[in-house]
């Protein structure tokens, strides 16, 4: 799925920030239209940060009535807008190639700039 299509399929949202903890986070007008297309989705491709800040979001998001979210959530991203998305998920990642801010943003940095050390990083917890 493209951001596009995301983007039109989930619907309505708003991005607040929480005054807690300074985080940006979305405020869905429907998330079962969320959540439908969050169980079907596998690439989001041509996606642009608030993209993934919104997948994070619904991922997290905890209901009204304040159920734990079922999702862990790995995020990678490399460029300044990346920084949100980065610090929303729960494991950020970010290659060596990336900007200062994105690298300080995340929790995991990939020296060597290859998705196969994502794999592996993941594997190994």
């Amino acid at each position: 799925m493209t951001g596009e299509q995301f983007r039109q399929a989930i619907g309505v949202h708003e991005i607040v920030i929480d005054k807690v903890n300074q985080y940006k986070t979305v405020r869905f007008q429907n998330i079962e239209k969320f959540n439908k297309v969050k169980n079907k989705l596998r690439v989001l491709a041509r996606a642009t940060a608030e993209d993934k800040l919104v997948l994070i979001s619904g991922i997290k998001f905890k209901g009204e009535d304040g159920e734990k979210s079922s999702g862990i959530v790995g995020m990678t991203g490399e460029g300044i807008s990346d920084a949100d998305a980065l610090l929303a998920a729960d494991v950020g990642l970010c290659m060596g190639s990336g900007c200062d801010v994105a690298k300080d943003s995340s929790d995991l940095i990939i020296s060597d700039n290859d998705f196969e050390s994502i794999y592996r990083s993941m594997l190994w917890g």
